[in-house]
């Protein structure tokens, strides 16, 4: 499958090298692909556009402040399966900036008309996107409203080493974004540092 990275950040290095490693190819859209610190990246840094153009999944990997301009710089998106693994942070990533009426991923939405949004990859550090070894498999909830996009997103999060759950519509993002802050906060402000997940347990049979 054929994967654009938007944004060469933590995340997206780490989701690229996870589904890079698993055979897909992996192309990462940039702001100035012949910048030398993207030289790591083997020649697989590109502009947004070119990056997406032959992509079948376009997951987004940057700041919130910079998405608005990196959706805009990716052309065209309609009937492409986008996987937002964004949070709509203020700048001192304490709240969110989007809320309670709308999330992030809805205005995702908004300024991809045609795209077939998802949110995932959203409710965890970097640290732990690509194989996390815990004592159990820690969860990822997909949401979205194209059936087939979240199919696709949940096989490609399931990969990575996570149990994926559909969760329902893509306004269910209202919820997976404060639970995203969630996991910030325990990680920076009380003391659980970034190796820790969060699970889905069920009664024992």
């Amino acid at each position: 499958m054929k994967v654009a990275i938007i944004g060469a950040g933590n995340v997206g290095r780490t989701l690229g090298g996870g589904w890079g490693g698993r055979g897909h190819d992996v192309s990462y859209g940039v702001p100035n692909p012949e910048d030398p610190k993207y030289a790591a990246l083997n020649g697989h840094a590109t502009t947004n556009a070119r990056a997406t153009q032959a992509a079948d999944v376009v997951v987004l990997c940057t700041p919130w402040q910079a998405t608005e301009r990196a959706v805009a710089e990716c052309g065209d998106l309609t009937g492409k399966v986008v996987i937002d693994c964004t949070n709509p942070l203020s700048a001192d990533v304490t709240s969110l900036v989007v809320g309670h009426t709308s999330s992030g991923a809805e205005q995702v939405a908004g300024w991809a008309p045609g795209a077939r949004i998802c949110k995932a990859m959203n409710q965890i550090g970097a640290a732990n996107m690509d194989g996390p070894t815990f004592a159990a498999t820690p969860v990822m909830f997909v949401c979205g409203d194209d059936a087939e996009a979240k199919d696709v997103t949940s096989a490609l999060v399931s990969e990575l080493g996570f149990e994926a759950v559909d969760a329902g519509a893509l306004d269910v993002s209202r919820l997976l974004e404060p639970y995203g802050l969630l996991w910030i906060h325990l990680a920076l402000r009380r003391g659980f540092g970034p190796r820790f997940g969060f699970g889905l347990l069920r009664p024992k049979t």
